[in-house]
């Protein structure tokens, strides 16, 4: 078993297996707290051992400047952090063994409560060997208080800090706000230590540790002496484990102090060198996420918009038909292995791979059908093995989307059909079930601008079942070919971003807008009510906020549930 030691102090020294121990690092703002705990893991780190930091503030990547230890988020950040990869990374430091700072300061709220809680659920679940977590801005993480949204992550974790030992995990809180950091947490700590405390609210936990642990003829020496520290001095106690209580000063660190706070005209020197980091070693969903990081650089994406803009450009004088490339391997290697299974099916295959490979706009139409003609044209011609004898080469039906106009049109449309829909409320109604067919009557009727409990909405669909134009499948609309000979012509949804346009216009300045367009801009991240409401602008307890939300989920441009929402995939087709 290794000697080594961990020396945090001139005057002390702590075991390796601190490593797997809980400490409590609580001080008032400026007293060297996080530079306290960046000590221990600088030692840690020395000593061969895991770390991962949970850092709200952005304060700890200047570990990088002394150690390998890969940065997730932030302004530092070697990989991004995304708010839904918890469990991916938690999993990858498990497997590769490889110590971290996990940097939530430029994550909402909503979105650090989600990243915390898949993380710590996983790391307890999976790990087995030594590691050890920092927690920096414990309160914030692990609330006295908590909202409705965070009781999981405060149970995730409870569960590190009171059984993670077995699991080979040891965990340091560290916060400013003693007073609010969970009571169930910071009683399972086995090692305090107080920096420079003043505020009667904050000492109190303390008091509150000592009962637990230690007797008060101690606290009250170290209490009496707490609001006069010097800051990087403070005193460490652990009854139980070390049956230290001494009084003590950090040593200096050895790594970039990043979470030093700027000084008025100060130019904050950056470290000369970071340690580098090769991040395919990590597996590849590391390199995933540098892939993306790339992806989301702003250059990258300035570049990008610029290349968008000078095809826009070319597009407006452009032809608007145009006959995609067919690659002939192509069509032949897929045609030779649906052979077997006869001409038919061989020919099916390539329309369906023609279907999935068109995008269809108002000039998708011509084109298709171009393509549809090249493709009989290859099946019938020398480059491809004939069917047996007895198998008639015909021409196969065009696909449906590529007979379908535009705007629907029925060939039986008759004037008498038409003066009967009208020009009002029915008309809405099978134009809204034409566009999307199989909706509910309150879908139907925010579509058509229509309250589905009137008594005109009743008597709009009483004379659309009459009349054969719409079937009812339990509570779900259908409209019939007839109601579609009798609708006529109408303008069909666009599909994709101009779907999304075609709604943000429909919705207008209202606060549905404003909703669906924080949504938009968070796609494809979830959000929680509360962030929702901060981004559009509206309360999130107000009844507006539901009202709205009602009206988006009726409209099917938004999915999610249990208080996390984000747009709908549709609108990104």
């Amino acid at each position: 078993m290794t000697t080594k030691q961990l020396n945090i102090s001139p005057d002390l020294s702590l075991p390796i297996e601190a490593v797997t121990q809980t400490f409590a690092i609580l001080a008032k703002k400026g007293s060297g707290k996080t530079y306290s705990g960046s000590v221990l893991a600088e030692e840690m780190l020395s000593a061969g051992q895991c770390i991962v930091a949970v850092d709200p503030t952005g304060a700890w990547w200047g570990l990088r400047s002394g150690y390998p230890v890969v940065v997730f988020g932030g302004d530092h950040g070697d990989l991004p952090l995304n708010p839904l990869a918890g469990e991916m990374i938690a999993q990858a430091v498990v497997g590769k063994r490889f110590s971290a700072v996990l940097d939530l300061s430029l994550l909402r709220k909503g979105e650090s409560i989600r990243f915390v809680i898949a993380f710590m659920e996983t790391l307890y679940r999976l790990n087995r060997e030594p590691l050890h977590l920092f927690i920096d801005e414990a309160d914030d993480l692990c609330p006295q208080r908590m909202q409705v949204d965070e009781a999981r992550m405060v149970g995730a974790l409870e569960d590190v800090v009171k059984r993670g030992r077995k699991k080979g995990i040891g965990c340091t809180l560290i916060t400013q706000r003693p007073a609010d950091l969970n009571k169930q947490v910071l009683t399972q700590c086995e090692v305090l230590f107080a920096l420079n405390i003043s505020h009667p609210k904050d000492i109190a936990p303390i008091n509150e540790w000592v009962r637990v642990h230690a007797d008060e003829t101690q606290a009250k020496q170290m209490i009496a002496d707490l609001p006069s520290l010097p800051k990087g001095e403070g005193w460490i106690w652990s009854p139980s484990w070390l049956n230290v209580f001494e009084r003590i000063k950090i040593r200096k660190r050895k790594t970039f102090d990043s979470g030093a706070t700027p000084e008025v005209g100060q130019v904050r020197a950056e470290p000369k060198r970071l340690v580098a980091i090769d991040v395919n070693v990590l597996g590849a969903e590391m390199a995933k996420l540098a892939d993306e990081a790339k992806a989301n650089d702003p250059k990258e994406l300035k570049k990008r918009i610029a290349e968008l803009e000078r095809e826009k450009a070319k597009s407006a004088t452009a032809p608007k038909i145009t006959t995609p490339t067919i690659d002939p391997a192509q069509l032949k290697a897929e045609y030779e292995r649906g052979f077997s299974e006869g001409y038919s099916k061989a020919s099916d295959m390539l329309l369906s791979s023609l279907r999935n490979t068109v995008l269809w706009d108002k000039a998708g139409r011509a084109a298709g059908e171009l393509i549809y003609n090249d493709i009989y044209s290859f099946l019938a011609s020398d480059v491809v093995r004939k069917p047996p004898p007895h198998q008639n080469i015909q021409r196969p039906s065009m696909p449906v989307s590529l007979k379908q106009p535009e705007a629907r049109q029925s060939r039986h449309q008759s004037t008498e059909q038409a003066s009967e829909v009208g020009k009002g409320g029915l008309r809405r109604i099978l134009i809204a079930l034409a566009q999307r067919t199989g909706l509910t009557n309150r879908q139907i009727g925010v579509r058509a601008y229509l309250s589905s409990s009137s008594g005109t909405f009743g008597t709009y669909l009483a004379k659309a079942r009459s009349t054969g134009w719409i079937r009812d499948e339990g509570e779900r609309r259908f409209i019939t070919d007839e109601g579609l000979a009798a609708l006529g012509n109408y303008e069909s949804l666009p599909a994709g971003q101009a779907l999304l346009q075609h709604w943000l216009g429909e919705l207008g300045n209202s606060g549905a807008a404003r909703i669906l367009q924080a949504l938009v801009d968070a796609y494809p991240y979830e959000m929680g009510y509360e962030q929702i409401g901060v981004n559009a602008g509206i309360s999130h307890t107000s009844g507006t906020f539901g009202t709205y939300l009602s009206k988006l989920r009726t409209l099917e441009l938004v999915q999610g549930g249990k208080g996390m929402l984000k747009a709908s995939d549709e609108l990104f087709e």
